[in-house]
């Protein structure tokens, strides 16, 4: 039996490619509606139109990895992703016609089906499980159990310990662990933790995206997509000024991290900052989610809508190889849990579903064929953990979002880290998952003295040849 944990766009394929392969399959997750994948609104790059190829595709992964992305991971990911695409669509979903463009691409090559494409593909993978018999049940991984560096089982809050020497954990990010984010309620960070806890190196913990356009109307948080911009929308600030340009020659279609860090610019300067949806044309028919919520909301395209970054999507994670393996025989991770080398320093839009259905779809052909993962770009620290008090959720929350937020300084991860250290990261509850992730999230940004990517130190605004290494951690034993 293979036991897979998270029910995401990773999980949920694996799960399917592992079963027409032959494979018995388990997934466990923490909350069937949780994760990224149910909300995710643009789509999956693939290099599938007529002026594209992986190359290109390659060519802006690179780009806006800001020199610290995995050329093998980035030459795998586009080159797979097409045919990764072609099984989606033989299993039976069904894309849009169009390719849709978004910030940091070259070409239109984002494949979407309405304005929540990650809500459809989950749709159609849960439907798909069901249809093969694939249990999918909720329950809490609390610890992996391992052996001279081997899976021998895991333990959960309803079934406590289970053997297994194959565990494939697909559990997501945790960038719900700032104030504000565009992430649910379940991404803090559980699968990292555990695995860390349990040996596992995990890596590029620093480089934590944030979404340049997150809103709230009324209480009800709403990822504005990228593919918004492309299709035409604009931001303005209260002063009526098209400001994008200021801080980018792309405008509204720079890197993530670019227009993030000009947004919350805009607001320290004491500015608002609006999208315009206006210049999209047949807005209602290509963006029904959207409409139906400004809908809700009393609103229309005409609307202004209040923009602000928030915490998206984390660069970091376990790492791995090619394979979805980590250096712990037997121990598997894919999609945002991961650290593939995909995304290096800031993650090219929509490159996270092509990432996660990618290593889904492929990790049947390698789940006998064990290599393990070898480290040869970056030096590994020892982080010796210990226990103390708690914080909640809220304290952790507002402790990154003010000290390891988008502009970073030395006094400000200090703080985070002192605090961090003095907080229990050894015990089995989400709350010390929470901190553990977000004190090696600090240690790294202290330890990366320089800006790249999605991590700007303003007391190291500028780039350092130095640094194009991972920074790595592994627990002290």
């Amino acid at each position: 039996m293979i036991y897979i944990f998270g029910n995401g766009i990773a999980g949920l394929s694996a799960a399917v490619s592992l079963t027409k392969s032959g494979y018995k399959v388990t997934v466990i997750t923490k909350k069937i509606t949780g994760g990224s994948t149910y909300i995710a609104k643009g789509g999956i790059a693939a290099a599938v139109g007529s002026d594209d190829s992986p190359e290109i595709h390659a060519k802006d992964t690179l780009r806006v990895g800001d020199g610290l992305s995995d050329e093998k991971a980035v030459n795998y990911v586009t080159s797979e992703a097409p045919k990764a695409v072609k099984t989606l669509e033989e299993w039976g979903f069904e894309f849009a016609t169009d390719l849709r463009l978004e910030g940091g691409h070259s070409r239109r090559r984002v494949l979407h089906k309405t304005d929540e494409t990650g809500r459809d593909i989950y749709d159609f993978l849960m439907k798909k499980a069901k249809e093969l018999n694939i249990p999918v049940v909720e329950d809490e991984l609390l610890a992996i159990k391992t052996e001279n560096n081997e899976v021998k089982g895991f333990i959960t809050r309803n079934r406590g310990e289970v053997e297994a020497d194959k565990i494939v954990l697909a559990t997501g990010g945790y960038a719900y662990l700032w104030k504000y984010t565009s992430n649910q309620s379940t991404n803090t960070g559980d699968g990292i933790a555990i695995a860390f806890r349990s040996g596992a190196l995990v890596a590029d913990m620093e480089f934590v995206q944030f979404h340049p356009t997150v809103t709230n109307l009324d209480g009800e948080t709403f990822l504005l997509t990228e593919t918004l911009r492309g299709e035409g929308a604009i931001l303005l600030n209260d002063k009526g000024e098209r400001f994008a340009f200021k801080y980018h020659e792309k405008g509204e279609l720079a890197p993530r991290d670019v227009l993030s860090r000009a947004i919350y610019t805009e607001y320290l300067k004491g500015r608002k900052v609006f999208m315009d949806l206006t210049k999209i044309e047949d807005f209602e028919n290509k963006f029904p989610v959207l409409t139906a919520y400004l809908k809700r909301h009393g609103k229309d395209k005409s609307f202004k809508i209040p923009v602000f970054p928030g915490a998206h999507f984390v660069d970091g994670g376990i790492r791995v190889n090619l394979r979805g393996e980590s250096n712990i025989k037997g121990l598997y991770a894919i999609g945002e849990v991961s650290d593939t080398g995909l995304h290096g320093a800031n993650r090219l839009a929509s490159n996270s579903l092509a990432e996660g259905l990618v290593y889904g779809v492929n990790l049947s052909l390698y789940i006998d064929k064990w290599e393990g993962l070898y480290v040869d770009d970056g030096e590994i620290e020892n982080v010796k953990l210990h226990a103390g008090n708690n914080l909640s959720l809220d304290e952790i929350r507002e402790i990154n979002w003010e000290n390891v937020g988008i502009v970073r300084n030395a006094e400000k991860l200090n703080k985070a880290i002192s605090i961090y250290s003095s907080i229990d990261m050894l015990s089995a509850n989400e709350k010390s998952n929470s901190a553990l992730v977000s004190y090696l999230t600090a240690l790294a940004a202290y330890k990366r003295t320089e800006s790249r990517g999605n991590h700007y130190r303003e007391d190291y605004p500028y780039k350092d040849d130095k640094w194009k290494k991972r920074i790595y951690f592994q627990i002290s034993k």
